[in-house]
């Protein structure tokens, strides 16, 4: 059941420090809604907790979306819990995989933090037949193509549009990864928002 947060959309966060090289981690809160979706989080909160990985710098995120629009979702991600800063991380929230390991935040690729998957592959998915979330990836798609892509996305977004069936939204996630790829800002975001539609579209996310 959807819980949304109380005053999600109203409350105002005091500017929070712009620390260009800081890291942010997602909490087991802020994995659990990547998944599930279950805290009500607007497009812009999802998106800025999505590239939450513990090896991106603020910096590099910065690219993607407007210092102006970080300085209030951060403090509100922190705050409610989803994400923690990375280089303030306590052992017991370190996945164990990380466990041992010394380089930085920085240089880990983020195939190297995330858990092992093992269900189905997702070059051969049991993809979700529920139309309630087909409709909200390509909503998500959408908003990163219009956020991204600017007018060069009218293509894109029609094509997504014209999709139906989490196999259709699949194929065009191929193209649509692309436009992001060769573009100025959807490049940082492109590889993190084509694994999430990929996840939130496997009958197993």
């Amino acid at each position: 059941m959807l819980t949304t947060l109380p005053h999600i959309l109203t409350r105002t966060h005091s500017p929070m420090p712009t620390h260009l090289d800081r890291v942010y981690c997602k909490t087991e809160k802020g994995r659990h809604e990547i998944s599930t979706r279950t805290h009500g989080l607007i497009s812009k909160q999802r998106q800025t907790l999505i590239l939450m990985d513990c090896a991106k710098t603020l910096g590099l995120i910065a690219d993607a979306i407007p210092l102006e629009e970080l300085d209030r979702t951060i403090p509100f991600l922190m705050e409610h819990g989803f994400i923690i800063l990375g280089n303030a991380k306590p052992a017991s929230l370190i996945p164990a995989d990380i466990l041992g390991h010394k380089a930085s935040f920085e240089t880990r690729p983020v195939s190297a933090i995330r858990p092992p998957h093992t269900g189905p592959s997702l070059t051969t998915p049991r993809l979700t037949q529920d139309p309630a979330i087909v409709f909200k990836i390509k909503s998500f798609m959408i908003t990163a193509s219009n956020t991204h892509l600017g007018l060069m996305g009218a293509t894109v977004i029609s094509r997504i549009e014209r999709c139906h069936t989490a196999e259709q939204l699949l194929a065009a996630a191929a193209f649509w990864h692309m436009a992001l790829r060769e573009s100025k800002t959807g490049n940082v975001v492109a590889k993190d928002h084509l694994e999430q539609v990929k996840f939130d579209l496997s009958a197993n996310g």
